[in-house]
């Protein structure tokens, strides 16, 4: 991300998008920075990795935003407030398929104890890069809506069981009942700012 945050920023006002979760970021430590155009760039990288995560979140929601939890290069979290809900925005990027199991276990069990320890009254957003293709075939996953691309592998299939052991929606797959909800706590949001 070293000298894109300009044009990073400029993307995502011209494109309206208010929180983005971005991997990769290549910067170091635990910071947040104005990147320009309003938002703000929350990230977490380790000198010692190529991972690293970033939220961006616009003016918009700056003020909504009442936690920031960095757990480690490949997992974060920003909460929003939105009236008496909270909206548990997760940034992930999973280890690719050449990284140790241990590794991949590790990412696993943290993404499974973030998301358990969200109270059942609020909201779980989860966005990033799973590593993962879930295919089209709906199959027995309740998070699938048959509307994914392609076949589905190993990855996917782990993201799939991890998408029904907390009851989530991929949004890809089911487009409209996915958004149903999550919209109306967003305008919430909008409108108490």
């Amino acid at each position: 991300m070293t000298g894109c945050s300009r044009e990073l920023a400029d993307m995502l006002e011209r494109r309206r998008i208010d929180i983005c979760a971005i991997q990769e970021t290549k910067w170091s430590g635990s910071k947040s920075k104005e990147i320009g155009s309003g938002y703000k760039m929350m990230y977490h990288e380790s000198p010692r990795t190529k991972a690293g995560i970033g939220m961006t979140v616009s003016e918009k929601f700056r003020e909504a935003v009442i936690e920031v939890q960095r757990y480690d290069d490949r997992l974060m979290k920003i909460m929003i407030a939105s009236g008496s809900a909270k909206i548990h925005f997760f940034s992930v990027y999973a280890p690719q398929s050449g990284l140790s199991d241990k590794v991949k276990d590790a990412f696993w069990n943290i993404r499974d104890e973030q998301t358990t320890a969200v109270p059942s009254e609020d909201f779980v957003i989860v966005a990033g890069d799973l590593n993962g293709h879930v295919g089209t075939e709906k199959n027995r996953n309740c998070a699938h809506g048959g509307f994914g691309v392609g076949e589905r592998n190993a990855y996917g299939e782990r993201v799939l069981e991890f998408a029904d052991a907390h009851e989530l929606l991929n949004p890809v797959s089911n487009v409209d009942s996915a958004w149903q909800e999550i919209t109306k706590a967003v305008h919430t949001v909008t409108e108490q700012h």
